[in-house]
């Protein structure tokens, strides 16, 4: 995509992000929009059933400005109900369902959000916590059942702005550094231009169809995916839960032409694919690529020549994406990020605020279309990571070779990325501390093939034993599954001269295999 493309794209970019259901539906009214295992449901279909679920939202209460939280697994309801809430100018919140009941409840707290939906059809995690609210149950020819929550009457509208690149379409939840959530405001500019930027880059159809696994709340779910497809009139398969089998099945079967997911997804295919004996070079699949996590050189290997297409993998966060991608064909190593996007602008700045030169390391500061409005309600943490100029410092260190490639060389934060979901240790830590047998607690990474894995020390309190499958069940109960240790050590903490606890041993003890 040129930089006169891209300005193009931006000048007739639509305000709102469901006009490009309302375009489809009018141009290609028959051409298939979403499929699931159950339902195939045109654009004019979709639609429609757009409308019904505003028209549902609006008679439950909700207003423009509103946050309307969506728990739900991937399926026709959710994509619906997102797109109702860009037609009624309200905030979706995607959670996945398979949040803990007390996330769930710290998130609708924090953002004040004025009605919960439950896509009860497609997830029997949704569906549990929809019985835990008591919420009501709505049923839809198209998009099935679902279920609303209470209405909360103290919740009040955001201001609503007629222009797209101020008027806030999704609400992210991310965990923050210090324990509490943050919340990533995204406007139906930067949405669409996420979208709009796959779309072009990997030269996408309406003849297309895009394997969707990544839920809504994952950046490549809403807007490298669904949004990719919404922009140039091609259809999504959704999957409500990642089976590499079911994956490989449609592979062969030509229902599947592109697929964009974290690096994890393809590890598990390829192994499925080698113990089944199957050939995955006989559909009709043309575009593979990844993000969210970093990309293992033996594993793009074993992709590349599994499939005999190119692989690409690309950079971006929760806050902004893409900010990079490696081009098609090109042979990069696993900290290889690739080149900025059209509209894209990087910095690398070196810790005494200079401009890091080629080779050197810097931290990845950037701005484009695609950028935050900010933390909702947390001006602190805006203000922690926004830059003048209206650079994002990413928390990333890099360094460019000099002609536009770059590279991921470190990271400051302590975040670790578990199957592309971002997991903070300080929040694991939180809800291990809150337990009454244990003192004290850290959460370190450990990095395995194409992953992380997350491993939790814990030293029990004072006369109090601690048994693990206790300690594991209480976890399962009050965390979401990809944030569970998969290892947990109880044992006494090594402490520096200050009071802190070593990390940094401890981080050393399990990439080495040791014992602090």
């Amino acid at each position: 995509m040129s930089q006169n493309t891209l300005a193009t794209l931006l000048a007739g970019m639509p305000d709102r992000f469901d006009h490009l259901a309302r375009r489809w539906a009018r141009d290609t009214p028959e051409a298939p929009a979403f499929l699931t295992d159950a339902r195939r449901v045109s654009w004019a279909e979709f639609d429609a059933a757009v409308d019904r679920a505003a028209a549902l939202l609006q008679r439950a209460g909700v207003r423009p400005g509103d946050r309307v939280m969506l728990v739900a697994e991937n399926g026709i309801a959710p994509m619906a109900l997102v797109f109702a809430a860009s037609r009624l100018d309200t905030w979706a919140s995607p959670l996945n369902a398979r949040m803990s009941a007390r996330e769930i409840a710290t998130m609708q707290d924090f953002a004040g959000v004025r009605l919960t939906a439950y896509t009860v059809d497609d997830s029997a995690a949704a569906a549990q916590r929809a019985a835990q609210a008591g919420a009501a149950p709505h049923e839809d020819p198209v998009f099935g059942r679902i279920a609303l929550g209470p209405l909360r009457q103290d919740a009040e509208p955001e201001p609503v702005f007629p222009d797209g690149e101020r008027q806030i379409a999704v609400l992210t939840f991310t965990s923050g550094t210090t324990g509490r959530p943050k919340a990533v405001m995204l406007p139906h500019r930067a949405v669409m231009y996420t979208g709009a930027s796959q779309a072009l880059s990997r030269s996408l159809t309406a003849a297309d169809r895009l394997y969707v696994i990544a839920p809504l709340s994952h950046a490549i779910g809403l807007g490298g995916n669904v949004l990719a497809a919404a922009w140039c009139g091609a259809a999504c398969v959704l999957v409500p839960r990642f089976d590499p089998a079911h994956l490989a099945a449609a592979i062969n079967a030509g229902e599947v032409t592109f697929i964009v997911a974290v690096p994890q997804v393809y590890a598990r295919l390829l192994d499925h694919a080698q113990a089944s004996g199957l050939d995955l070079r006989r559909g009709a699949l043309r575009v593979l690529g990844t993000g969210g996590a970093p990309l293992d050189p033996a594993l793009r290997a074993r992709v590349v020549e599994t499939f005999g297409l190119p692989f690409s993998s690309g950079y971006g966060a929760t806050e902004i994406t893409p900010v990079t991608r490696v081009p098609d064909g090109v042979d990069a190593g696993g900290e290889a990020i690739g080149e900025a996007q059209p509209g894209v602008e990087i910095r690398l700045v070196k810790e005494d605020g200079t401009e890091a030169a080629p080779g050197e390391v810097g931290e990845i500061w950037v701005r484009g279309p695609s950028l935050m409005a900010g933390y909702y309600r947390d001006p602190e943490a805006t203000a922690a990571v926004m830059r003048p100029g209206g650079w994002y410092a990413t928390g990333d260190v890099g360094r460019s070779d000099g002609r536009g490639s770059y590279s991921i060389a470190g990271r400051i934060k302590e975040l670790i990325i578990r199957s592309g979901f971002n997991v903070y240790p300080v929040e694991v830590e939180a809800v291990l501390n809150a337990h009454p047998a244990v003192a004290q607690s850290a959460v370190v990474g450990r990095p395995v093939a194409g992953n992380e894995e997350v491993v939790a020390f814990v030293q029990p309190a004072a006369g109090r034993r601690l048994e693990e499958a206790e300690l594991r069940a209480y976890l399962k109960e009050n965390l979401a599954p990809y944030k569970v240790p998969t290892e947990i050590v109880i044992a006494e903490l090594p402490i520096g001269p200050t009071g802190k606890i070593l990390k940094g041993a401890l981080r050393d003890s399990v990439a080495g295999g040791g014992t602090p």
